[in-house]
């Protein structure tokens, strides 16, 4: 048996996705990618949305965010948060919950980190979050995550 083979019999290398927001709606897009087996996962984020409030059924709100409480009680295994384009639902919820992230590190093309930075000094520059800036077209690594920024219409 090769050693891949081995390795995915015993499932490190499963890779697990999980939606804690925008799967099946419009909006709140937090989406986890998990990479290994059980407590040894290693796991990704991709955006930090927001979404509106639609209808008579939400009185008095005006957003809604990601349930994080999963990823809280995995914080040790998060390894960054990806933004993918700086529209609201992607990354309207970066200010009020990546405190709650454990520090991690945050990753944005140059376009997307401007609007990020822009929304932190709106918010009094009191929030220092890791931003990397990365090129389109360029790679980078997350935990085990392999990733590339590439160039796409909405």
């Amino acid at each position: 048996m090769a050693a891949n083979d081995a390795k995915r019999e015993r499932g490190e290398n499963e890779l697990v996705f999980l939606a804690l927001g925008g799967l099946g709606e419009v909006g709140m897009n937090c989406y986890l990618y998990g990479l290994g087996k059980g407590g040894n996962r290693r796991w990704m984020m991709v955006d930090l949305g927001i979404t509106f409030p639609e209808g008579e059924d939400d009185p008095g709100v005006d957003v809604i965010l990601p349930d994080l409480k999963f990823i809280e009680a995995n914080l040790r295994q998060l390894s960054g948060l990806v933004l993918t384009h700086g529209h609201e639902d992607h990354i309207g919820a970066v200010i009020e919950l990546w405190p709650r992230l454990g520090n991690v590190p945050v990753f944005a093309t140059p376009f997307t980190a401007a609007l990020l930075r822009a929304k932190l000094a709106d918010y009094g520059g009191r929030l220092k979050i890791p931003i990397t800036e990365i090129p389109m077209g360029g790679r980078f690594q997350v935990g085990p995550f392999d990733c590339e920024m590439v160039t796409m219409a909405h």
